[in-house]
């Protein structure tokens, strides 16, 4: 009796440990940026992603591959991010049209990871009427020039 009380103890330790719900798999983003007045893909130099759990938060820079697509690896325990995208110096710079009517400040908007997966995620477009859709994996946002005023006071 001993003996087998011991080995399902085991067991039910070993399942605990190898179940899939606490395994953290990565999975990949594609970030696709939109010109928000005629829908054209934008290629940005970088793109710039906060991304949280709940017991942190990270910065991490991406670098578009040659169609202007980004492929962003999340952990499993990362549920929101917020993402921007930057230019060299020289380069235009774009505003987030998430963002366009927060006033000069561009505050960052937070999205949540599991639609991005699911459904696909679509950032609001405040700069134009134009729509997007998104494959599941895949977020996109749309972006406007920076006018003369912004840059100024950026």
């Amino acid at each position: 009796m001993l003996k087998s009380t011991a080995q399902v103890f085991f067991l039910g330790i070993l399942a605990i440990t190898c179940s899939p719900s606490n395994a953290q798999t990565d999975r990949t983003i594609t970030i696709r940026m939109l010109e928000s007045k005629t829908g054209t893909l934008v290629k940005p130099t970088k793109f710039q992603v906060n991304v949280n759990t709940k017991d942190y938060s990270q910065l991490v820079s991406i670098t578009p591959d040659n169609e202007g697509l980004g492929q962003l690896v999340v952990k499993g325990d990362v549920t929101m991010l917020s993402i921007q995208a930057t230019y060299e110096p020289g380069d235009h710079i774009f505003v987030n049209c998430d963002s366009a009517k927060d006033t000069l400040s561009f505050l960052s908007h937070w999205y949540d990871v599991p639609p991005i997966f699911s459904s696909g995620t679509v950032a609001p477009n405040t700069c134009s009427k134009l729509k997007a859709q998104a494959k599941p994996g895949e977020f996109v946002f749309f972006v406007r020039p920076m006018n003369w005023y912004e840059k100024l006071n950026h």
